[in-house]
């Protein structure tokens, strides 16, 4: 890695006093970290096979990027502690199909329906307070910066996978314009808020008269969806069906894509939103009307 890339990393790394606010006295920094880890990464949350990043994120790096290598942001579902090591590797393993993965943690206190919910990490989960969203949002920008430092210059496209808790957050996010991403894939969780409708397309601009009338407001844009809904979670399984019918009202184009399962975040529902992805990204992905196919066109048999 470049000396001054390096210089740069470590100076975004917080200060480690901050980094352990609220805890015992820090311990003593461990030996030279491996390629992609920061100093003081001993000292976060991060799961096993992350590393740590500023402003309480976490970060893992493919072993082989390239000037279109894309981030997926995962917005993780309610957690206490450390959160359960099969969520972590789920989402992980994107990192062996070519992504970089930014992990953000959600705040306590944001889980008030269940008193025993009081020390879980969550997703803001009301509309009223775009605020306050916004303001937690933008404290991913430094994570975010670092993340495009550590890979090969050129465009990184930006995805995000949001399951349960952070999929409720996450489908506001995304139908509000809050964070600009390439796609966004909702698992297992429904909508906090009805999204917006559509703009239709801009009509075509008229021939420029004397008058100079002004030119039509251009339409909005909206990001690809896909809901993947586990068809065995009772409990959300109808939440989903119920986003997909507030967006098909919307004509917010989206896949539906139920499937069998229980609530736990699986490998095949990243798979599932990694292949929507690569689709995007390809240019494959076409809608009808404002519909996507779960799945892509079969590929062509390769010709003897």
């Amino acid at each position: 890695m470049r000396p001054a890339l390096v210089a740069l990393l470590l100076l975004s790394v917080p200060p480690l006093a901050l980094a352990c606010k609220g805890s015992q006295a820090a311990q003593e920094q461990g030996p030279v970290q491996p390629h992609h880890t920061l100093s003081n990464a001993g000292q976060s949350w991060c799961p096993e096979g992350f590393d740590s990043g500023p402003n309480d994120t976490c970060f893992a790096i493919p072993e082989q990027t390239t000037k279109d290598t894309a981030v997926v942001v995962y917005l993780h579902g309610m957690f206490q502690g450390q959160g359960a090591p099969e969520e972590w590797a789920a989402i992980r393993a994107a990192t062996q199909k070519g992504y970089a993965v930014f992990v953000p943690r959600g705040k306590r206190g944001l889980c008030p329906w269940k008193a025993e919910f009081k020390d879980y990490y969550c997703w803001p989960q009301d509309p009223d307070e775009v605020d306050a969203m916004k303001a937690l949002i933008a404290e991913w920008d430094k994570g975010l910066f670092q993340v495009d430092a550590l890979l090969e210059p050129g465009t990184h496209k930006r995805y995000v996978v949001a399951y349960s808790n952070g999929g409720f957050f996450g489908s506001y996010v995304a139908t509000h314009g809050l964070f600009p991403a390439q796609a966004w894939a909702i698992v297992n969780a429904g909508q906090i808020a009805p999204p917006p409708p559509v703009a239709p397309p801009a009509p075509a601009p008229a021939a420029a008269s004397k008058s100079k009338a002004a030119a039509p407001p251009p339409a909005s844009s909206s990001s690809p969806i896909i809901l993947v809904a586990a068809q065995d979670d009772a409990e959300q399984a109808p939440k989903v069906k119920e986003l997909h019918e507030a967006l098909t009202k919307s004509s917010w184009p989206h896949a539906y894509c139920p499937h069998p399962g229980g609530p736990a975040l699986t490998p095949d529902d990243v798979d599932s939103a990694l292949k929507f992805f690569k689709r995007d990204a390809d240019g494959a992905l076409k809608p009808t009307g404002t519909t996507y196919s779960c799945e892509g066109p079969p590929t062509p048999p390769t010709k003897k």
